[in-house]
């Protein structure tokens, strides 16, 4: 299952982010994954190359379009290599579906030169078991997964939104919904 690969973008536009990120209870109308990311490379103790940009999953049901195993396809052919470590951050809108954290999983666990840390804005179907399994494999293959709060959602809004030097205007319910849903992914990864 090897999507094409595809170049990630530079930045998403702010009305994107604030619709695709509000970490809404009930996210109506929001089926696409958005992954923004940074990877640094690390030899010797010290940063050598740093990347970053963000994916968009295809619009459908096949699981190799989605944003995570875009990005998964990229980081392979244009960046992974066994003479470096890496520190790879996602900030995505969704958290991974099984489908996605089944292969994100397996990668981690046949490169142990990768850690990845996922914040998420919000938990994609986090009331069905399969989805709570895929979340707490990625964890016991390393990742650590997290929910995105104020500073999470500023620091995208500054690297991955053509801003054009607006700050970030966080919305009403913006960490009362991070509080819920870091509680609820601490019990689903207990």
């Amino acid at each position: 299952m090897n999507p094409p690969i595809r170049h990630p973008m530079n930045a998403m536009y702010p009305g994107i982010f604030y619709f695709h990120f509000r970490n809404l209870r009930k996210a109506y109308g929001r089926n696409e994954t958005w992954l923004c990311f940074t990877v640094e490379g690390i030899m010797n103790g010290s940063t050598v190359s740093r990347k970053s940009g963000v994916f968009r999953n295809q619009v459908g049901s096949d699981p190799s379009c989605h944003a995570e195993m875009c990005f998964l396809s990229w980081f392979r052919h244009n960046m992974l290599s066994p003479n470096k470590d890496y520190e790879v951050t996602w900030y995505a809108s969704w958290s991974p579906c099984p489908k996605c954290a089944g292969p994100v999983a397996e990668f981690l666990a046949r490169h142990r030169n990768v850690r990845l840390t996922i914040f998420t804005a919000r938990l994609y179907y986090f009331w069905n078991p399969d989805f709570q399994q895929g979340l707490r494999r990625l964890s016991q293959e390393g990742a650590s997964v997290l929910i995105m709060d104020y500073e999470d959602f500023e620091y995208c809004w500054d690297n991955f939104v053509y801003n054009d030097g607006q700050t970030f205007k966080p919305w009403k319910i913006l960490q009362d919904n991070s509080l819920s849903l870091h509680i609820t992914l601490q019990e689903i990864l207990q």
